[in-house]
């Protein structure tokens, strides 16, 4: 997309083209409009692809060292075909290499397979990869049955690393994708009894010391004793970390074995100082991007490299350092892997990017939608709300066109926040437009009837002057809002929820008594409806066969039933949904219909006792009305229902959690404060003096602090959000500092105490004391100073002694000076000798 004018924008160049929302409507796209069709006749049209597409291909895998007996076991629960398999355990312990070496395997022994990273996407967005990579339709959004349908037919081992959606999430995905060997990495154990789970643990010590002395020292293993026992003590320390190993390794490699062991900071941090130009620029946008992969286009945009070609001369540098790994569609900084200090440029990095962006081919704009979300989170994060403003107005139209839709909904959010702060009022109307059009399209507005789009069959959503939408809108809330007719989501179904699914049979092996070694007890997936163990690879999109399959030892059914945990909540409260009467091992999908319109909530699988409980079933932002909630079984008669009320949330009232009234002078000040919204800035001022700045956290609250003012007296403290009306206020008294408290002993012989009116009186403590050059005795307990005044210089006296050879001796005062040091520990005293004016003595006292 390229600027007109101030404020406009033409959507031409990769957006023009049509997508198919669902099997009955088309969006199409132009340079000035975009028109919205009823699409006529049957469904669109499919073919599967005779292999999946290369751009999800697994890439070439390294040998691993001590994983032998993990790769045969998946290998082995993968030839079952009746169940997924997740690894999991912490980042660095091997997951992605482990997947890698299976998925690589099996491409090589003439398997389909389909790889992909879920770092920072949504699962509607892996779904609609994995969709894309086994047909070609390009532009289309099958409606869910269709969508389950067709992933039935793909006889293909699918895997997915970096997966960490919720369970509830990757249900959805399991269920969407019935026919495939499913194989995930996560750092949790997400599968329960519907799956196979295997923890990936540390390397043994014997292959840990193998592995780093390979990479350390080759294929010889030369090392001296020395080194070898460096080598066998950091793998001892890393738990086999294999990881943490291939960092020290590649570390040792550049600073010799004997240096890192002795301080591996040091090295880590010369390693990084050594890289060119382009190799540390890279390196400071992986590392601005924690955890998302970044494919080589927009990872040269990102650090200002010439091409693509400079980028991938970088990256095998960084991955030669083991700076940089392999993941998903590009690369993305290890877990723990040094990295430059500098602060991360996040206005910098928003700008660049939103120039790619606008003239990238959108494939590239797809495969990068992870990437766009963590640069437009990092940038408003950073309050650089202008280039994030115009980042999200660039990506928004092309993640919409390219059916990124859940990448495509943060980019909205994100915008809209954005453009709120940057006061660009036509971007919050376009923002505000295509966050209601998505909604409308995922069935939590109030959307258009079945069918098409009325009797003429065509709406023109055109540019200003008698628009429905702006133009800029138009692009995606005109598609989103025909998809209300069309059930085009993954885990939504939009249609009347009185017309019940027909999901395949599941049933529920019952647990049994396992052995060591065993594969773990699991649920039996069948085929979905209309199946075909021998598909052709066109596909008209009708389906008319229907799964008849029963369990035959399943006991008759009960009566339905749904109940809540809590029948009336507030906006945004949750509640857990339990279906009973069910028959064991019956599918049930709970859905909601009310104000907003209607759609899933999700699917569970009835129990022995044909129970099935979906915990917060409740949709967040259901606005406040009267619900229905349904829990549907496999035949239309089949359902329970219960009402749900759900009232308005009270606007959150900005207030003080925790605040003092008074606090000493130049003292620390901290105050706590809540009724913010999530990572809105808020200011402290004491009057108009501004004292802190800090995001407030998820729930809203904020703790600022500060320092009090050095000058006492009665301050207004106040605590300020994004506009000058969200804000709390109150009262603060600084009162001044008490006097320093000098009672106690002082240079090992003085007591000091307090005699009243801001005066210390100091008296030897101990026994009597012989002054060497007079020869006279300074006797216990008499007094030897006076001072008063205020901290830190005081005014007082002290006693000066005179005489000869312990004769004649007589005691005198002299003025001085006693000044307290800034910590209240020592003072320093200058007296003038009464009997010799302008004759000084230094002395200091320390605190005993």
């Amino acid at each position: 997309m390229a600027a007109r004018d101030a404020g406009h924008v033409s959507f031409g160049g990769d957006n023009n083209g049509a997508v198919f929302i669902g099997d009955h409507n088309t969006v199409h796209y132009t340079e000035e409009r975009t028109i919205i069709a009823a699409r006529e006749g049957g469904p669109v049209p499919v073919r599967r692809r005779e292999h999946p597409d290369p751009r999800w291909l697994p890439r070439g895998a390294a040998d691993l060292v001590g994983r032998d007996r993990e790769l045969t076991r998946i290998r082995d629960l993968l030839a079952e075909r009746g169940a997924p398999v997740l690894v999991h355990g912490p980042p660095g312990i091997g997951k992605t290499a482990v997947l890698s070496r299976v998925a690589r395997d099996a491409a090589d022994a003439g398997e389909d397979v389909v790889c992909l990273s879920a770092a920072g996407l949504e699962t509607e967005d892996i779904v609609q990869e994995l969709f894309e990579a086994c047909y070609d339709s390009p532009g289309y959004l099958p409606p869910p049955e269709r969508l389950r349908r067709l992933m039935g037919r793909v006889r293909a081992l699918v895997v997915i690393d970096d997966y960490e959606g919720s369970a509830e999430s990757l249900e959805r995905l399991l269920d969407a994708t019935p026919g495939v060997g499913l194989l995930l990495a996560s750092t949790r154990r997400l599968l329960g009894a519907e799956g196979y789970v295997l923890p990936l643990g540390g390397l043994a010590e014997a292959d840990a010391v193998a592995l780093v002395t390979e990479e350390t020292a080759g294929p010889d293993g030369a090392m001296t004793g020395e080194e070898a026992d460096a080598v066998r003590e950091l793998c001892r320390a890393a738990n086999g970390h294999p990881r943490t190993l291939l960092q020290a390794a590649a570390l040792m490699r550049a600073s010799g074995v004997l240096s890192v062991a002795a301080d591996p900071d040091t090295a880590a941090r010369a390693l990084v100082a050594s890289l060119d130009g382009d190799a540390s620029a890279a390196l400071r946008a992986l590392a601005a991007l924690p955890g998302v992969p970044v494919a080589t286009p927009a990872l040269a945009a990102l650090a200002a490299l010439p091409s693509p070609d400079e980028a991938e001369a970088a990256l095998a540098e960084l991955r030669r350092l083991r700076l940089a790994e392999p993941a998903g569609p590009g690369h993305r900084l290890p877990d723990g892997a040094p990295a430059p200090r500098a602060r991360h440029d996040a206005a910098g990095y928003a700008t660049r990017l939103a120039a790619w962006v606008r003239t990238a081919p959108r494939a590239e704009v797809a495969a990068s939608a992870a990437v766009i979300v963590a640069v437009l989170r990092a940038a408003v994060r950073e309050e650089a709300h202008d280039p994030a403003r115009a980042l999200a107005r660039a990506a928004a139209p092309l993640l919409g066109r390219c059916l990124r839709w859940g990448a495509w909904g943060h980019v909205i959010s994100l915008g809209l926040t954005a453009a709120t702060n940057a006061g660009a009022a036509e971007d919050v109307a376009y923002f505000e437009d295509a966050d209601k059009a998505r909604k409308r399209a995922l069935g939590l507005l109030l959307g258009f009837g079945g069918g098409g789009l009325g009797a003429t069959g065509l709406f023109a959503f055109l540019g200003k002057g008698g628009s429905l939408l702006s133009a800029q809108t138009a692009v995606i809330a005109a598609a989103t809002a025909v998809a209300v007719t069309a059930a085009a989501f993954v885990g939504l179904r939009l249609a009347d929820p009185s017309v019940a699914d027909t999901p395949a049979t599941a049933v529920s092996a019952e647990p049994q008594p396992q052995v060591a070694g065993d594969p773990p007890t699991r649920a039996v997936r069948s085929d979905p409806p209309g199946q075909d163990r021998n598909p052709t690879h066109e596909d008209s999109g009708q389906d008319t066969t229907r799964d008849q399959r029963r369990d035959p030892v399943t006991s008759p059914a009960g009566t339905p039933g749904l109940t809540l945990s809590d029948d009336d909540i507030v906006s945004g409260g949750s509640a857990d949904a339990r279906a009973s009467g069910f028959e064991p091992g019956e599918r049930i999908t709970f859905s909601w219909t009310g104000p907003g319109g209607g759609g899933d909530l999700g699917a569970r699988t009835a129990d022995a006792r044909g129970r099935a409980t979906l915990p917060d079933a409740v949709h967040g932002d259901l606005a406040a009305g009267r619900y229905t909630l349904t829990a549907q079984g496999r035949d239309p008669g089949r359902r329970g229902t219960a009402t749900l009320t759900v009232r308005e949330r009270p606007a959150p009232r900005i207030r003080f959690d925790r605040a003092p009234s008074s606090v000493v002078a130049g003292t620390a000040l901290e105050v706590v404060a809540a009724g913010f919204d999530a990572g809105e800035t808020v200011r402290l001022t004491l009057g108009d003096t501004a004292v802190a700045t800090a995001a407030a956290g998820g729930s809203g609250t904020v703790t600022l602090r500060g320092t009090a003012p050095a000058d006492t007296g009665v301050y207004r403290l106040t605590v300020t959000g994004r506009a000058a009306d969200r804000f709390a206020t109150r009262e603060l008294t600084v009162t001044p500092k008490p006097p320093p408290d000098l009672s106690g002993g002082w240079g090992g012989y003085l007591n000091f105490r307090d005699v009243g009116g801001g005066t210390w009186e100091g008296t030897r403590s101990g026994p009597d004391w012989v002054e060497p050059n007079s020869g006279c005795t300074y006797p216990s307990g008499g007094p030897e100073v006076h001072l008063s005044g205020r901290s830190p210089v005081y005014e007082g006296e002290i006693r000066w002694i005179y005489g000869s050879g312990g004769q004649e001796c007589a005691f005198e005062w002299g003025a001085a000076t006693f000044t307290l040091s800034e910590d209240g520990d020592s003072l320093l005293v200058r007296a003038e000798d009464p009997r010799d004016s302008g004759r000084w003595m230094s002395q200091t006292l320390r605190r005993n």
